[in-house]
């Protein structure tokens, strides 16, 4: 049975256990192992979680980031939530995420809610510089490749799904892939 990592902000919500059972069930459905950062039976939103619902210490923050590189390692592939998390980018755990599978040799299927494309996002009330490059609300350039997200994370995924973390399941179950 193929292993999934799924990757993703989705974790930090409350909600979090009724999502990841649709993701199992999903996964099973499709002989598929879903490999979770935090079970499917548990919220990060209950008493005595380090580092959220009370302080956390190093040691804390090292068993998750430990336990979620060794379910990255074990895995066949990666499914990442790039939709936009507290602000315009993708989650950076994910990100980091993505590129750990990507440097694996591990396949990554993202998805996002967020149908804008990076420059449509990014882009702030048409400013640009004197050469026609759009420019943000930082001062900074936007990249134009008609990609939702960095083109070095787009580019270190074999597909990108407009849509829930279902879609982009179906679309990794129909990518081939070696295991």
């Amino acid at each position: 049975m193929r292993k999934i990592y799924v990757a993703g902000p989705d974790i930090f919500r409350p909600t979090w256990p009724d999502t990841a059972r649709k993701i199992v069930n999903a996964c099973a459905s499709w002989g598929l192992e879903a490999l979770l950062p935090i079970p499917a039976d548990q919220s990060l939103d209950r008493p005595e979680v380090p580092g959220i619902t009370m302080p956390g210490k190093a040691q804390d923050a090292n068993a998750v980031f430990a336990s979620c590189l060794d379910m990255i390692r074990s895995c066949d592939a990666v499914v990442a939530n790039i939709t936009p998390f507290r602000g315009d980018e993708p989650d950076s755990g994910t990100v980091f995420e993505i590129a750990t599978a990507y440097a694996l040799g591990k396949p990554v299927v993202a998805y996002t809610r967020d149908t804008r494309l990076t420059h449509e996002r990014h882009a702030h009330n048409g400013n640009n510089t004197a050469y026609g490059a759009l420019v943000c609300r930082s001062g900074y350039l936007v990249e134009q490749f008609d990609l939702p997200c960095n083109v070095m994370v787009a580019q270190a995924c074999k597909a990108i799904v407009f849509g829930d973390v279902i879609s982009a399941l179906l679309a990794l179950k129909n990518l081939s892939f070696d295991a």
